[in-house]
């Protein structure tokens, strides 16, 4: 696999991954309880979401021979990505909330774009 074949999977797990907590963080904001298959989608995007970043964001430390030493700044995104993926069981519990909660995920994505873009440590 190509370099940009990875990226554009980088950039899609991103879609999804905001697709899902965008549609279960306004439904919960709303006061809406979510059930059967639209739950599903939601919970399914984010994880499909968690995964293709993962993949696409390793396949590119691959390409770029830094599997072995990884900078500081991936090791930022990976708990960044780590916090992404419990995020989905704060939206759950304390999406009623809605502007915090989607401010604080809004800053976790710009934060990890900052240090792919910047690559500062």
């Amino acid at each position: 696999m190509t370099f940009e074949f990875y990226k554009i999977l980088h950039l899609s797990g991103l879609i999804f991954l905001f697709f899902g907590f965008g549609g279960l963080l306004v439904t919960s904001y709303a006061g809406v309880t979510i059930k059967g298959p639209a739950k599903i989608m939601g919970f399914a995007t984010h994880g499909l979401g968690l995964l293709f970043l993962l993949i696409g964001g390793f396949g590119m430390l691959a390409k770029l021979g830094q599997m072995g030493q990884m900078p500081g700044w991936v090791i930022g995104k990976i708990v960044i990505w780590l916090f992404m993926g419990v995020g989905i069981s704060l939206v759950k519990r304390k999406g009623h909330l809605g502007w915090p909660i989607a401010t604080l995920l809004i800053v976790l994505g710009t934060t990890a774009a900052v240090l792919a873009i910047n690559k500062p440590f």
